[in-house]
């Protein structure tokens, strides 16, 4: 499991300079960034290069060479920009290719009497959730305990030290196809790259977008890609609610594109360029020159809102839908924040917020990132990097604390030895 939060005290536990690499294929574009993290400080990220994707398609690789080509171009793009050569990269996979699953299980502790539940005790009942709750073809990305339980009587997020018979967990996993995921690491790979660690793009997003105090007021993360809109929700701490709705981005286009007889690629552009959400943002009779064949053809920016109009009622019905079936959505106390590329359409985040009543906001990066204007683009990436430096602050204290000290393992072991028994 990946800790979403890292104290400067284990922060400190990393000496000197420390560089990581996030990899976002995602289906229409491949994103990387290179981020510095130097002990306390604030990291600061060097650089980030983005390029079509190419290889990659449906949610899986459709030609291991050109999305091996594909990557490695991208990330020899980042090289170029930054000076860094580059030997390993943290992974992302999005929405469209993982699986969400709660899982829950109960572990005997003892017949008779009471114990104190140790750490022994928290491996067992987590791995015998994990085990219950994937099939044998997936993969786990991430394993999120949500609360364990004691003798049915007392919920606890951390009950080492509690005393009881029996011990119960409810966990949130996040999981992948297994097959899907080795070929995208292959293809990495085959680029010339190793892949440190695997993440879920939009959970590592919300690890450099929302502090710790929005975590635990109640806050709803909406990541809008292309193909998928990811809704994360946390409260108390905790990632509560995760859903995946097959919307995103390209339905904008898509509509744009069917509607006025366009190539998507141009009706792309014409998104990017001249969409907005709001008809208050349209000034009276403006319109654009489209290229169609040898002649370019007058198109009046109304007909454009007019086209993705009821996608964007559609969008917003289906978030609706959804943090209303989370049981969470009066609990949201500081929000939505917007992310993904989806999020940058005009006057999006004031639909959202006029149809939710919620305060919406797009994300802010916590790190330094000198000359990076579209946070939404590359939060995902920025977070990749994040979740990389995140394992190795949790690697390093483990390492270099008290568990290196042989004699405090063996004596950590008595006790625990003693605790079972007596």
């Amino acid at each position: 499991m990946i800790k979403t939060m890292i104290s400067k005290s284990v922060i400190g536990k990393i000496k000197g300079e420390r560089l990581f690499c996030g990899l976002d294929i995602g289906s229409r574009t491949i994103k990387t960034c290179l981020v510095k993290y130097i002990e306390e400080h604030k990291p600061e990220l060097l650089g980030v290069y983005e390029a079509k994707t190419s290889g990659f398609k449906d949610s899986s690789v459709s030609d291991l060479a050109e999305l091996s080509e594909c990557i490695h171009a991208t990330i020899e793009g980042l090289t170029q920009k930054t000076g860094v050569k580059l030997k390993e990269v943290q992974l992302g996979i999005g929405g469209e290719l993982i699986v969400k699953r709660f899982t829950s299980t109960v572990v005997p502790l003892l017949e008779k009497g009471s114990k104190v539940i140790a750490s022994n005790d928290l491996k067992k009942v987590q791995t015998q959730a994990r085990l219950l709750g994937m099939n044998m073809e997936e993969e786990i990305i991430h394993d999120i305990p949500q609360y364990y339980r004691v003798d049915d009587i007392n919920t606890a997020i951390n009950p080492l030290g509690l005393l009881g018979r029996k011990l119960e967990i409810k966990s949130l996993l996040v999981l992948a196809n297994m097959t899907l995921i080795r070929n995208i690491t292959k293809a990495v790979n085959q680029a010339g790259y190793d892949v440190a660690s695997l993440f879920f793009t939009s959970f590592v997003s919300s690890q450099v977008l929302l502090d710790e105090k929005l975590r635990r007021e109640g806050v709803a993360l909406i990541d809008i890609g292309s193909r998928v809109t990811d809704i994360l929700i946390f409260k108390d701490g905790l990632l509560k609610y995760l859903d995946n709705i097959a919307f995103g981005g390209d339905d904008f286009t898509r509509s744009i594109a069917t509607q006025l007889n366009l190539t998507f690629d141009l009706a792309e552009d014409i998104k990017k360029s001249y969409a907005v959400a709001l008809s208050s943002d349209i000034k009276e009779d403006e319109e654009i020159l489209v290229k169609k064949e040898s002649e370019y053809v007058p198109i009046k920016r109304e007909v454009i809102f007019h086209c993705i109009d009821p996608v964007i009622n559609q969008l917003v019905e289906v978030i609706l839908n959804s943090l209303k079936a989370s049981n969470l959505s009066d609990q949201l106390n500081t929000g939505i924040v917007m992310v993904g590329g989806g999020s940058l359409l005009p006057g999006l985040i004031e639909r959202i917020e006029q149809s939710t009543n919620l305060l919406v906001r797009m994300g802010k990066l916590n790190c330094i990132a000198k000359n990076l204007n579209n946070t939404a683009m590359f939060s995902s990436v920025i977070g990749l990097a994040q979740g990389g430096f995140d394992k190795l602050a949790v690697f390093s204290m483990n390492s270099n604390g008290q568990e290196k000290n042989f004699v405090s393992r063996i004596c950590n072991h008595i006790k625990e030895v003693y605790q079972e028994y007596f």
